[in-house]
């Protein structure tokens, strides 16, 4: 066997093997005595019909597992010759069919790990915007925990829509005669006095009785998603079905015990430290933006096909589908595999980026670094650790060596942050409904 190495790209090798006709032969021999083993042929015991007469009624098929046979028993021997480190499986090029007695040769494309030497991931200039949590962020927090808990009943008959009422609205638009289907729809519900609706729907309903109908006036905002129609104005007939009133809980210990917490001021200082955590995960995506923005400015290189192929299916193995067989279609759908390519391939660049960084400053996670890793996630998630250590080290397990590695991934981002410039700016804060 002789192997012959082709640079194709930074990050794909063509690899072509060439097999002597002794090993051709020796490949069709095997084959044959294979088949003759289980071949039942008229007129002949099971297994003992003569090589002619198989090679007679096979010969001409047969090539196909010969071939399968050269590269399967060739292509990997002659990859680890070469030293090449493949990083997914090879793509045969030529699969011709040999012939007996002849010589064979086929080729392959491997791809293989660019060689990275990444520059500047110390000393970067980054900024991010923070937000400083406040009395009043907590105060809006608990105001919608009130709102969740609340017992809501209809209206009475008569009643005037006013703030604080959740009413059921229907609503039909035109522009210019036409029908604007942004600005129509059917029995949606929503809250009066909080800013919701848009201002001049918001005055049209308040006043308003179960039954009643208005006409209205809309100045089309930016956010629609037909951006001709920004600037112009909606005619609106609204239309108002139902009234509900909310009875809202007070603010005190037994709305915290509702909640399983002692009291109030527990509650209150789980809020805080949960607004807390959003705001230091708010600033950290920033910073990593940030990171892979200046890293990919000033370090180019190519990235395996095969890598970018297996970030998409791991994108399709993290989204949320009805059905397995719905994810499996969604693979293979070419049209939709083109549409992550894009995402797939940056996130592979920013793999290769940190997998850099992690090589070159020896980082690596230790026992206790992966105890405090799995006991902070499982923390925030189950409301404080387990007491049992055999339900921790089961649920470690059960995290695998992929929570390892982000774990690695993290450090090596805490790294490249440590060592930069930050500028930060204040951010008004703004609490999730």
């Amino acid at each position: 066997m002789k192997a012959h190495v082709e640079e194709v790209s930074s990050v794909q090798r063509r690899i072509k093997v060439e097999l002597s006709a002794i090993d051709v032969k020796s490949a069709f021999d095997s084959v044959y005595k294979n088949l003759q083993g289980k071949a039942r042929i008229n007129g002949f015991r099971p297994g003992k019909a003569p090589l002619n007469v198989i090679k007679k009624m096979y010969g001409s098929s047969i090539a196909y597992d010969v071939a399968d046979q050269l590269v399967r028993n060739n292509l990997f021997t002659a990859i680890e010759k070469e030293s090449l480190r493949p990083i997914s499986a090879p793509v045969l090029e030529t699969f011709d069919l040999p012939k007996e007695d002849a010589e064979y040769t086929f080729s392959a494309i491997v791809d293989i790990l660019p060689a990275l030497s990444i520059d500047g991931y110390k000393g970067l200039n980054l900024s991010a915007s923070v937000v400083d949590v406040s009395d009043s962020d907590v105060e809006r927090e608990i105001e919608f925990i009130q709102r969740r808990q609340a017992k809501s009943k209809d209206a009475a008959e008569g009643t005037v829509a006013k703030a604080g009422h959740v009413v059921n609205i229907s609503q039909k638009a035109t522009i210019d005669g036409e029908e604007f289907s942004e600005f129509t729809f059917d029995k949606v519900p929503v809250e009066l006095g909080k800013n919701y609706l848009l201002p001049e729907l918001e005055t049209a309903v308040v006043g308003m009785k179960v039954g009643d109908e208005k006409k209205v006036e809309i100045a089309v905002p930016e956010h629609v998603l037909d951006k001709s129609k920004v600037g112009k104005t909606a005619q609106a007939t609204v239309k108002l079905e139902g009234i509900t009133e909310l009875t809202l809980p007070e603010v005190n210990d037994e709305l915290a015990k509702d909640l399983g917490l002692e009291s109030l001021e527990l509650l209150k200082t789980n809020i805080r430290d949960r607004l807390d955590k959003q705001a230091e995960g708010h600033k950290r995506n920033q910073l990593e933006t940030g990171i892979f923005e200046e890293l990919n400015k000033t370090n180019n290189f190519e990235v395996p096909p095969s890598m970018v192929e297996q970030v998409i299916d791991s994108m399709f193995d993290e989204a949320e589908f009805s059905s397995d067989a719905e994810r499996k279609a969604m693979k293979a759908n070419q049209g939709e595999r083109e549409k992550a390519r894009e995402t797939a391939l940056q996130r592979a660049r920013n793999t290769l980026i940190l997998s850099e960084v992690i090589k070159s400053e020896k980082i690596n996670v230790t026992d206790d670094d992966f105890d405090a890793y799995v006991k902070e996630l499982i923390g925030g998630s189950m409301g404080g650790m387990p007491a049992d250590a055999k339900l921790f080290e089961s649920i470690k397990a059960s995290m695998g060596q992929h929570a390892r590695e982000s774990l690695l991934f993290k450090k090596a981002i805490d790294f490249v942050i440590s060592h930069s410039k930050i500028t930060e700016t204040k951010e008004l804060s703004a609490s999730p409904a």
